[in-house]
This record gives C-alpha cells, sequence and structure tokens, in this order.
C-alpha cells in the first residue's frame, strides 16, 4: 500500500498540469468576498451620502422659511424627496417620518471657550437643525456575515435668517 502510495506521488512530482486550476480555484472565494465588500462598502457609502444631502437640502430651506405653517412639512419632503412636494424618494424606504428638525435659540459665544460660533451683533441666534437615522437595507452582505443591523444617521445645522 505504501509502494503504491509513493509511486503515484512520484508519478504527479513534477507535472505541473492544472496548478493554476488549483491557485484559482483557492483565491477565488477570497476575491468573491473582498469584491461583495467594496460593493456593500459603496452602497452604504452611497446611502450617506444622500442622506446628508438632503439634510442639508432642508436645512438650508428652513434657515430661509418665512411660510411658517408649511415649513416643517416642506422642508421633511425637500429632504426625502428632493422637492418641497412630490419628488420620488432618495433612499428607498427612507419617509419623511424619519426626519426630525429642531430649532434652537443658541449663544454666539461659546461661554467656555469664548469661541465664536457665529457672527451676530446679538448674544443669541437662531439655529435650525435637521437629522435623520434610518436602518440600512442593502446588497445584504453585511447582514450575512452577521454584523447585525447598521442605523446610518445624517445632521445639518445652520443659522436661522428667514423666520
Amino acid at each position: 500500500m505504501l509502494i503504491e502510495l509513493r509511486q503515484l506521488i512520484r508519478r504527479f512530482h513534477g507535472d505541473e498540469k492544472g496548478t493554476a486550476l488549483i491557485e484559482t480555484a483557492i483565491a477565488a472565494p477570497f476575491v468573491l468576498l473582498l469584491s461583495a465588500g467594496v460593493f456593500e462598502f459603496s452602497n452604504i457609502l452611497n446611502t450617506r451620502l444622500l442622506l446628508e444631502a438632503g439634510v442639508e437640502d432642508a436645512a438650508r430651506y428652513m434657515a430661509r422659511c418665512n411660510d411658517s405653517t408649511n415649513c416643517i412639512s416642506y422642508g421633511t419632503n425637500l429632504a426625502v424627496n428632493g422637492s418641497i412636494t412630490g419628488g420620488s424618494a432618495r433612499v428607498p424606504n427612507w419617509t419623511t417620518a424619519q426626519v426630525t428638525i429642531t430649532t434652537s435659540h443658541t449663544p454666539a459665544v461659546d461661554l467656555a471657550t469664548g469661541t465664536e460660533l457665529y457672527l451676530s451683533s446679538t448674544a443669541n441666534v437662531d439655529v435650525v437643525k435637521v437629522s435623520t437615522s434610518i436602518p440600512y437595507s442593502g446588497i445584504g452582505l453585511w447582514s450575512y456575515l452577521g454584523f447585525g443591523t447598521i442605523n446610518i444617521t445624517a445632521s445639518h445645522q445652520e443659522r436661522v435668517l428667514g423666520w
């Protein structure tokens, strides 16, 4: 039995036929996993950038809006759909209910450090902040690997100029 095994090994010892196939079979799963990871990360980044663009647009609109009855509904729709009325969703499954708009009366100067936050002739300024957080539902590699749900958040604030 041992002699037969030695003869079989000697027969294949100098033969290099099929080595490329074996190397490809070993490397292919790793290359595919790496490619899928790049696509998943790109999709997460694209979703984050679309959310950021939406909240920036809404914050800029809210900072200059003077129609107080419709500002919030227009601002949230602008964030999600790219238009104050109608439009199509920037991100799948992102709704206006997931957008939060808050206003605050903020000091123009940070009292702890003395840093000037906003150029103002008054001690306080009005600031509007638009934020959102949505669960990521993308290609599926992230959840397939068992990492759980990712919540993608974005926020932006602007000094109020119009109210």
